[in-house]
């Protein structure tokens, strides 16, 4: 069932809330120019939300399982992460199942993934018990082949590419760590997996992640209410 809300702009502390959502877990917001939509999923209320901030109004479709992740692709399609599935999702919005994880099973899903500018998806793979060093971080090309790119993760998170495309970064949220990886984007290999930088999980746990026009790290904390910028060297400012 497809739900509607409608919401004002206020202020916090300095900070625009645009629209307050109330998801279970509210994950993956990417900006969408084809749509001049903002598109982020409930993760646990497995919802895919279109969010128009020019009217306000958020448009809300129920998914059949709980969403890791959403990204657009240049033709407008959309890829999401339903448990360990991948699904595309047409401009009319049909859906249709086009991979699924090479280590799916039962109590594992998706969560968070990144499409390169050669449009192959780097998504993580967790087991939402989060046993330690249980989860994945795979590529998967455009010719629907799969590729284990690093494993041992816990809670395997955020991940961005440096303004060069030479550096990729992953969260592992429970470790309160985000790795550095030497990155190749002809090929899409990586390599020199090294820490950039631990949070103290006193100020929080390192979720979502981008990097800003400069090469600095914007990591949400989750349980810290902030965001943290981050030297490419690892120094928090």
């Amino acid at each position: 069932m497809d739900r509607y809300y409608e919401c004002g702009t206020t202020k916090v502390n300095g900070i625009s809330v645009i629209f307050s959502g109330k998801a279970l877990l509210g994950e993956s917001p990417v900006w969408s120019r084809s749509r001049a939509r903002l598109l982020w999923v409930d993760t646990s209320g497995a919802s895919l939300n279109f969010f128009d901030p020019a009217t306000g109004r958020n448009v809300e479709y129920s998914m059949p399982g709980p969403l890791g992740f959403v990204v657009e692709k240049n033709t407008g399609e959309l890829l999401v992460g339903i448990g360990c599935h991948i699904e595309l999702i047409d401009r009319a919005g049909k859906r249709q199942r086009i991979a699924t994880a090479p280590h799916a099973q039962e109590g594992f899903r998706l969560n968070d993934a990144r499409l390169d500018s050669s449009g192959r998806l780097w998504v993580g793979l967790i087991d939402e018990e989060l046993k330690q060093g249980s989860g994945y971080l795979y590529r998967l090309d455009p010719d629907g082949k799969w590729h284990i790119v690093d494993s041992g993760f816990t809670l395997i998170n955020g991940m961005c590419w440096s303004p060069d495309w030479k550096i990729l970064y992953v969260t592992d949220s429970r470790r309160g760590i985000i790795y550095g990886y030497d990155n190749d984007l002809r090929s899409g290999e990586v390599s020199n997996r090294r820490e950039v930088v631990t949070i103290d999980p006193k100020k929080g746990k390192p979720d979502g992640l981008i990097v800003d026009q400069d090469g600095f790290l914007l990591s949400v904390l989750f349980d810290g209410a902030a965001i943290a910028r981050i030297s490419p060297e690892g120094v928090i400012e």
